[in-house]
């Protein structure tokens, strides 16, 4: 799946849904600025550039379910889920759960790129 993903993916768009035990309560598509994209290499790094000239350098793993981003500095890492994978189109969506005060709450971030 490594070479599937393999390559230079713009960012189309990118959409937060919020939900309340299942219910949506917010959607907004994020702010991203021309050419801001994310590339894949063949031998497991990559880098995620903002569009603004900055770029953030990462390994990842690729399954057939999911798409694991390690960036290389700090400890960070996103685990997105490949929702769609053609060559010309990816589409990712990560995930928080958190509760408190009883209800349950969802962040949901879809990010469609294409090459």
């Amino acid at each position: 799946m490594g070479s599937g993903v393999a390559g230079r993916w713009i960012v189309a768009n990118a959409v937060e849904v919020d939900y309340e035990d299942g219910t949506e309560v917010f959607r907004a598509d994020m702010f991203t600025y021309p050419w801001a994209c994310l590339e894949f290499k063949e031998d497991g790094s990559g880098s995620l550039f903002d569009g603004e000239g900055k770029a953030d350098a990462f390994t990842y793993v690729a399954t057939a379910e999911s798409l694991v981003l390690k960036y290389t500095q700090g400890n960070d890492t996103t685990t997105y889920r490949i929702q769609e994978l053609t060559e010309s189109r990816l589409c990712v969506q990560e995930e928080h759960f958190e509760a408190y005060d009883g209800v349950v709450h969802k962040e949901l971030i879809e990010i469609n790129l294409h090459k």
